[in-house]
Protein backbone atom coordinates (compact mmCIF):
# COMPACT_ATOMS: atom_id res chain seq x y z
CA UNK A 1 0.00 0.00 0.00
CA UNK A 2 1.50 3.42 -0.70
CA UNK A 3 1.99 5.63 2.27
CA UNK A 4 -0.59 8.13 4.00
CA UNK A 5 1.89 11.06 2.88
CA UNK A 6 2.30 10.03 -1.63
CA UNK A 7 -1.92 9.53 -1.48
CA UNK A 8 -2.18 12.74 0.35
CA UNK A 9 0.11 14.27 -2.06
CA UNK A 10 -1.41 12.63 -5.06
CA UNK A 11 -5.49 13.51 -4.46
CA UNK A 12 -4.00 17.45 -2.92
CA UNK A 13 -3.07 17.93 -6.96
CA UNK A 14 -7.30 17.98 -7.71
CA UNK A 15 -8.67 18.31 -4.48
CA UNK A 16 -8.94 20.02 -1.67
CA UNK A 17 -8.79 17.25 1.52
CA UNK A 18 -11.16 18.09 4.61
CA UNK A 19 -10.80 14.56 5.92
CA UNK A 20 -9.17 11.10 5.59
CA UNK A 21 -9.04 7.18 6.64
CA UNK A 22 -6.61 4.37 6.47
CA UNK A 23 -7.66 1.44 6.10
CA UNK A 24 -6.19 -2.00 5.91
CA UNK A 25 -6.08 -1.95 1.96
CA UNK A 26 -7.15 1.79 1.18
CA UNK A 27 -6.54 5.27 1.89
CA UNK A 28 -10.06 7.14 1.87
CA UNK A 29 -9.91 11.33 1.50
CA UNK A 30 -13.29 13.12 1.88
CA UNK A 31 -12.63 16.25 -0.47
CA UNK A 32 -13.90 19.03 -2.51
CA UNK A 33 -12.67 19.63 -6.50
CA UNK A 34 -10.80 22.76 -7.18
CA UNK A 35 -11.90 22.50 -10.56
CA UNK A 36 -14.75 20.45 -12.36
CA UNK A 37 -15.29 17.15 -11.34
CA UNK A 38 -13.46 15.98 -14.82
CA UNK A 39 -10.49 18.39 -14.41
CA UNK A 40 -9.89 17.70 -10.98
CA UNK A 41 -10.22 13.98 -11.02
CA UNK A 42 -7.89 13.79 -14.05
CA UNK A 43 -5.23 15.07 -12.07
CA UNK A 44 -5.49 12.76 -9.98
CA UNK A 45 -5.79 10.06 -11.96
CA UNK A 46 -2.81 11.00 -13.55
CA UNK A 47 -0.61 11.37 -10.76
CA UNK A 48 -0.89 7.66 -9.97
CA UNK A 49 -0.22 6.68 -13.61
CA UNK A 50 2.70 3.71 -14.15
CA UNK A 51 1.36 2.56 -10.47
CA UNK A 52 -1.11 0.19 -9.39
CA UNK A 53 -3.17 2.70 -7.59
CA UNK A 54 -6.45 3.37 -8.53
CA UNK A 55 -8.43 6.60 -7.19
CA UNK A 56 -12.08 5.69 -7.63
CA UNK A 57 -14.43 9.06 -7.03
CA UNK A 58 -17.79 8.07 -5.26
CA UNK A 59 -20.48 10.69 -3.82
CA UNK A 60 -21.84 9.66 -0.19
CA UNK A 61 -24.24 12.02 1.71
CA UNK A 62 -23.73 14.91 -0.03
CA UNK A 63 -19.45 14.73 0.22
CA UNK A 64 -17.21 13.34 -2.70
CA UNK A 65 -14.64 10.91 -1.70
CA UNK A 66 -11.94 9.62 -3.04
CA UNK A 67 -10.42 6.16 -2.48
CA UNK A 68 -7.66 5.31 -3.02
CA UNK A 69 -6.86 1.13 -3.91
CA UNK A 70 -3.99 -1.28 -5.13
CA UNK A 71 -5.31 -3.16 -7.97
CA UNK A 72 -4.29 -6.71 -7.77
CA UNK A 73 -5.70 -8.15 -10.97
CA UNK A 74 -2.95 -9.59 -13.54
CA UNK A 75 -2.49 -8.07 -17.04
CA UNK A 76 -4.39 -11.24 -19.25
CA UNK A 77 -2.72 -11.02 -22.75
CA UNK A 78 -1.72 -13.62 -25.44
CA UNK A 79 0.88 -14.18 -27.27
CA UNK A 80 0.24 -13.07 -31.63
CA UNK A 81 0.54 -16.47 -32.59
CA UNK A 82 -2.03 -18.02 -30.14
CA UNK A 83 -4.57 -15.18 -31.74
CA UNK A 84 -3.74 -16.63 -34.85
CA UNK A 85 -4.05 -20.15 -33.84
CA UNK A 86 -7.60 -19.42 -31.98
CA UNK A 87 -8.75 -17.65 -35.62
CA UNK A 88 -7.87 -20.65 -38.03
CA UNK A 89 -9.06 -23.09 -35.00
CA UNK A 90 -12.43 -21.45 -34.75
CA UNK A 91 -12.31 -20.82 -38.79
CA UNK A 92 -12.56 -25.19 -38.69
CA UNK A 93 -15.22 -25.43 -36.05
CA UNK A 94 -17.67 -22.77 -37.82
CA UNK A 95 -16.45 -23.84 -41.21
CA UNK A 96 -17.85 -27.83 -40.20
CA UNK A 97 -20.88 -26.60 -38.42
CA UNK A 98 -21.64 -24.41 -41.16
CA UNK A 99 -21.73 -27.93 -43.35
CA UNK A 100 -23.77 -29.77 -41.34
CA UNK A 101 -25.78 -27.70 -39.34
CA UNK A 102 -26.59 -24.99 -42.06
CA UNK A 103 -25.35 -24.94 -45.96
CA UNK A 104 -26.09 -29.11 -45.80
CA UNK A 105 -22.85 -30.52 -47.19
CA UNK A 106 -21.99 -27.53 -49.82
CA UNK A 107 -18.30 -26.72 -48.60
CA UNK A 108 -18.26 -23.46 -50.51
CA UNK A 109 -21.30 -22.18 -48.81
CA UNK A 110 -19.99 -23.30 -45.33
CA UNK A 111 -16.73 -21.37 -46.11
CA UNK A 112 -18.40 -18.25 -46.88
CA UNK A 113 -21.00 -18.67 -43.71
CA UNK A 114 -17.81 -18.88 -41.86
CA UNK A 115 -15.98 -16.11 -43.22
CA UNK A 116 -19.17 -14.07 -42.30
CA UNK A 117 -20.53 -15.26 -39.09
CA UNK A 118 -16.77 -14.35 -37.58
CA UNK A 119 -16.46 -11.14 -39.98
CA UNK A 120 -19.85 -10.02 -37.89
CA UNK A 121 -18.18 -11.64 -33.97
CA UNK A 122 -14.89 -9.94 -34.74
CA UNK A 123 -16.47 -6.58 -35.60
CA UNK A 124 -18.58 -6.31 -32.74
CA UNK A 125 -14.94 -7.36 -30.37
CA UNK A 126 -12.95 -4.71 -32.40
CA UNK A 127 -15.67 -2.21 -31.46
CA UNK A 128 -15.21 -2.51 -28.08
CA UNK A 129 -11.06 -2.87 -28.58
CA UNK A 130 -11.20 0.13 -30.63
CA UNK A 131 -13.29 2.55 -28.52
CA UNK A 132 -10.78 1.14 -25.79
CA UNK A 133 -8.06 2.34 -27.04
CA UNK A 134 -9.64 5.53 -28.23
CA UNK A 135 -10.02 5.74 -24.77
CA UNK A 136 -6.65 5.24 -23.14
CA UNK A 137 -8.00 2.11 -21.88
CA UNK A 138 -5.87 -1.11 -21.82
CA UNK A 139 -7.70 -4.18 -23.41
CA UNK A 140 -6.48 -7.07 -25.75
CA UNK A 141 -6.80 -7.74 -29.36
CA UNK A 142 -9.50 -10.24 -29.83
CA UNK A 143 -9.59 -13.84 -29.72
CA UNK A 144 -11.94 -16.13 -31.20
CA UNK A 145 -13.14 -19.73 -29.00
CA UNK A 146 -13.78 -22.43 -30.97
CA UNK A 147 -16.29 -25.19 -30.02
CA UNK A 148 -16.65 -28.49 -31.65
CA UNK A 149 -20.42 -27.99 -33.50
CA UNK A 150 -21.69 -31.62 -32.55
CA UNK A 151 -21.15 -29.38 -28.87
CA UNK A 152 -22.62 -25.91 -30.21
CA UNK A 153 -24.58 -25.63 -33.66
CA UNK A 154 -22.58 -22.18 -34.39
CA UNK A 155 -19.29 -24.01 -33.95
CA UNK A 156 -17.81 -20.66 -31.83
CA UNK A 157 -19.18 -19.31 -28.60
CA UNK A 158 -17.92 -16.18 -30.08
CA UNK A 159 -14.40 -13.57 -29.50
CA UNK A 160 -13.91 -11.42 -26.32
CA UNK A 161 -11.33 -9.35 -25.18
CA UNK A 162 -10.30 -8.43 -21.68
CA UNK A 163 -9.47 -4.69 -20.07
CA UNK A 164 -6.97 -5.06 -17.25
CA UNK A 165 -7.47 -2.07 -15.52
CA UNK A 166 -10.86 -0.29 -14.18
CA UNK A 167 -12.99 2.21 -16.60
CA UNK A 168 -12.40 5.55 -16.44
CA UNK A 169 -15.86 6.77 -15.94
CA UNK A 170 -19.45 7.02 -17.09
CA UNK A 171 -18.56 8.06 -20.73
CA UNK A 172 -16.30 5.20 -21.12
CA UNK A 173 -18.33 2.90 -19.69
CA UNK A 174 -20.91 3.56 -22.13
CA UNK A 175 -18.74 4.56 -25.19
CA UNK A 176 -16.80 0.95 -24.93
CA UNK A 177 -19.98 -0.89 -23.95
CA UNK A 178 -22.31 0.33 -27.09
CA UNK A 179 -19.32 0.16 -29.73
CA UNK A 180 -19.44 -3.39 -30.18
CA UNK A 181 -23.61 -3.80 -30.30
CA UNK A 182 -23.37 -1.14 -32.90
CA UNK A 183 -21.09 -2.31 -34.83
CA UNK A 184 -22.00 -6.23 -35.10
CA UNK A 185 -25.63 -5.41 -35.91
CA UNK A 186 -24.68 -2.91 -38.61
CA UNK A 187 -22.46 -5.51 -40.23
CA UNK A 188 -25.01 -8.50 -39.60
CA UNK A 189 -27.54 -6.64 -41.99
CA UNK A 190 -25.84 -6.77 -45.44
CA UNK A 191 -25.09 -10.48 -44.48
CA UNK A 192 -29.06 -10.85 -43.49
CA UNK A 193 -30.22 -9.01 -46.66
CA UNK A 194 -27.94 -10.82 -49.06
CA UNK A 195 -28.84 -14.07 -47.48
CA UNK A 196 -32.42 -13.51 -47.96
CA UNK A 197 -31.78 -12.51 -51.58
CA UNK A 198 -30.49 -15.51 -52.06
CA UNK A 199 -33.15 -17.82 -49.98
CA UNK A 200 -36.14 -19.50 -51.48
CA UNK A 201 -39.60 -19.38 -50.06
CA UNK A 202 -41.05 -22.64 -49.90
CA UNK A 203 -44.11 -24.63 -48.19
CA UNK A 204 -43.90 -24.40 -44.33
CA UNK A 205 -44.40 -28.69 -44.52
CA UNK A 206 -40.69 -28.88 -46.37
CA UNK A 207 -38.64 -26.21 -44.23
CA UNK A 208 -39.92 -28.40 -41.31
CA UNK A 209 -39.27 -32.04 -43.22
CA UNK A 210 -35.81 -30.31 -43.65
CA UNK A 211 -35.12 -29.71 -40.17
CA UNK A 212 -36.35 -30.38 -36.51
CA UNK A 213 -35.51 -26.38 -35.57
CA UNK A 214 -37.32 -23.32 -37.20
CA UNK A 215 -35.47 -20.22 -36.67
CA UNK A 216 -37.85 -17.23 -35.35
CA UNK A 217 -36.42 -13.83 -37.29
CA UNK A 218 -36.23 -10.88 -34.88
CA UNK A 219 -38.01 -7.47 -36.07
CA UNK A 220 -34.66 -6.28 -38.20
CA UNK A 221 -34.87 -9.33 -40.20
CA UNK A 222 -38.06 -9.48 -40.19
CA UNK A 223 -38.54 -6.11 -41.42
CA UNK A 224 -35.84 -7.01 -44.44
CA UNK A 225 -37.85 -9.75 -45.43
CA UNK A 226 -41.12 -7.32 -46.08
CA UNK A 227 -38.84 -5.43 -48.09
CA UNK A 228 -37.69 -8.21 -49.97
CA UNK A 229 -40.39 -10.82 -50.29
CA UNK A 230 -43.11 -8.88 -49.24
CA UNK A 231 -46.05 -10.18 -47.21
CA UNK A 232 -45.29 -14.22 -47.62
CA UNK A 233 -48.34 -16.18 -48.19
CA UNK A 234 -49.81 -18.22 -45.56
CA UNK A 235 -48.28 -21.84 -45.38
CA UNK A 236 -45.24 -20.76 -47.12
CA UNK A 237 -42.31 -19.92 -45.40
CA UNK A 238 -38.47 -18.73 -46.02
CA UNK A 239 -35.93 -21.50 -46.52
CA UNK A 240 -32.88 -19.61 -45.46
CA UNK A 241 -29.43 -19.50 -46.96
CA UNK A 242 -26.71 -20.14 -45.21
CA UNK A 243 -25.86 -16.54 -44.98
CA UNK A 244 -28.75 -15.41 -43.66
CA UNK A 245 -28.32 -17.67 -40.72
CA UNK A 246 -24.98 -15.67 -40.22
CA UNK A 247 -26.66 -12.45 -40.07
CA UNK A 248 -29.13 -14.38 -37.65
CA UNK A 249 -26.88 -15.38 -35.49
CA UNK A 250 -25.21 -12.04 -35.81
CA UNK A 251 -28.24 -10.30 -34.78
CA UNK A 252 -28.95 -13.31 -32.00
CA UNK A 253 -25.24 -12.21 -29.96
CA UNK A 254 -25.97 -8.72 -30.66
CA UNK A 255 -29.22 -9.19 -28.64
CA UNK A 256 -27.46 -11.71 -26.10
CA UNK A 257 -24.93 -8.89 -25.17
CA UNK A 258 -27.75 -6.36 -25.03
CA UNK A 259 -29.37 -7.87 -22.35
CA UNK A 260 -29.00 -5.20 -19.21
CA UNK A 261 -27.45 -7.46 -16.68
CA UNK A 262 -23.82 -7.19 -14.82
CA UNK A 263 -21.22 -6.60 -17.51
CA UNK A 264 -22.81 -7.74 -20.49
CA UNK A 265 -23.09 -4.94 -22.89
CA UNK A 266 -26.20 -4.16 -22.08
CA UNK A 267 -25.07 -3.99 -18.06
CA UNK A 268 -22.54 -1.54 -19.13
CA UNK A 269 -25.16 0.73 -20.79
CA UNK A 270 -27.68 0.91 -17.91
CA UNK A 271 -24.49 1.42 -15.36
CA UNK A 272 -23.68 4.49 -17.08
CA UNK A 273 -27.00 5.50 -17.69
CA UNK A 274 -28.14 4.73 -14.79
CA UNK A 275 -25.63 4.75 -11.71
CA UNK A 276 -28.02 4.96 -9.18
CA UNK A 277 -30.98 2.42 -9.99
CA UNK A 278 -28.89 0.21 -12.27
CA UNK A 279 -29.49 -2.85 -9.51
CA UNK A 280 -32.71 -2.05 -9.77
CA UNK A 281 -32.71 -2.75 -13.50
CA UNK A 282 -30.83 -5.76 -13.39
CA UNK A 283 -32.77 -7.37 -11.06
CA UNK A 284 -35.50 -6.52 -13.05
CA UNK A 285 -34.01 -7.91 -15.79
CA UNK A 286 -32.89 -11.23 -14.56
CA UNK A 287 -36.52 -11.51 -13.04
CA UNK A 288 -37.72 -11.02 -16.75
CA UNK A 289 -35.35 -13.49 -18.28
CA UNK A 290 -36.51 -15.83 -15.51
CA UNK A 291 -39.90 -15.89 -16.61
CA UNK A 292 -39.05 -16.11 -19.87
CA UNK A 293 -37.30 -19.12 -19.30
CA UNK A 294 -40.09 -20.36 -17.81
CA UNK A 295 -43.16 -19.72 -19.42
CA UNK A 296 -41.82 -18.87 -23.43
CA UNK A 297 -38.11 -20.68 -24.19
CA UNK A 298 -36.00 -22.60 -21.63
CA UNK A 299 -32.93 -21.06 -23.19
CA UNK A 300 -33.26 -18.33 -21.13
CA UNK A 301 -32.81 -20.08 -18.09
CA UNK A 302 -29.73 -21.35 -18.91
CA UNK A 303 -27.97 -17.74 -20.10
CA UNK A 304 -29.54 -16.27 -16.64
CA UNK A 305 -27.81 -19.06 -14.87
CA UNK A 306 -24.47 -18.09 -16.86
CA UNK A 307 -24.59 -14.30 -16.63
CA UNK A 308 -25.76 -14.26 -12.21
CA UNK A 309 -22.54 -17.53 -12.20
CA UNK A 310 -19.86 -14.64 -14.08
CA UNK A 311 -21.39 -11.11 -12.59
CA UNK A 312 -23.97 -12.19 -9.62
CA UNK A 313 -25.80 -9.04 -11.04
CA UNK A 314 -23.05 -6.62 -10.00
CA UNK A 315 -20.85 -3.87 -11.74
CA UNK A 316 -17.64 -2.29 -10.29
CA UNK A 317 -18.11 0.79 -11.76
CA UNK A 318 -16.19 3.44 -12.96
CA UNK A 319 -12.73 5.27 -11.02
CA UNK A 320 -15.19 8.49 -11.81
CA UNK A 321 -19.14 7.72 -10.69
CA UNK A 322 -19.50 11.55 -10.25
CA UNK A 323 -18.95 13.38 -14.27
CA UNK A 324 -22.35 13.75 -15.84
CA UNK A 325 -22.77 12.17 -19.21
CA UNK A 326 -23.30 14.63 -22.02
CA UNK A 327 -26.57 14.76 -24.15
CA UNK A 328 -25.31 13.26 -27.35
CA UNK A 329 -24.39 9.68 -24.22
CA UNK A 330 -27.63 9.85 -23.66
CA UNK A 331 -28.72 9.46 -26.55
CA UNK A 332 -26.91 6.78 -27.27
CA UNK A 333 -29.25 5.19 -24.55
CA UNK A 334 -32.34 5.21 -27.70
CA UNK A 335 -29.66 3.57 -29.59
CA UNK A 336 -29.63 1.19 -27.41
CA UNK A 337 -33.23 0.72 -26.75
CA UNK A 338 -33.73 0.42 -30.89
CA UNK A 339 -31.07 -2.05 -30.95
CA UNK A 340 -32.60 -3.88 -28.29
CA UNK A 341 -36.08 -4.37 -30.08
CA UNK A 342 -34.99 -4.70 -33.53
CA UNK A 343 -32.60 -7.95 -32.38
CA UNK A 344 -33.89 -8.94 -29.53
CA UNK A 345 -36.13 -12.44 -30.09
CA UNK A 346 -38.53 -13.98 -27.30
CA UNK A 347 -37.93 -17.11 -28.74
CA UNK A 348 -35.36 -17.61 -31.08
CA UNK A 349 -36.44 -21.07 -32.60
CA UNK A 350 -39.38 -23.22 -32.30
CA UNK A 351 -38.83 -27.52 -32.20
CA UNK A 352 -41.17 -29.51 -34.09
Amino acid sequence: MITLEEGYEGVAKGFLISNYSVGENALRFRVIPKYSHDISFNLVKESFKGTKVYPFYRKSGGDYFITLVIHKGREFSLPAYAHILLIIATFVTVTLAGYIQWAKGNIIESIVFSIALMTILMGHELGHYIQARIRKVKATLPFFIPVPPNIFPFGTMGAVITMSEPLTDRSTILRVGIAGPIVGFLLSLPVVYYGLMHSTIVPTAVVYQKSEIIFVMPLAMQLISMHIFGNIAHGMSIEPNPLAMAGWIGLFVTALNLIPLGQLDGGHVIRALFPERYTIIYKGAFILLIALGLFIWPGWLFWAFIVYLLTRLKHPGPLNDISELNTKEKLLGVVYILLLVLSFIPVPFLMR
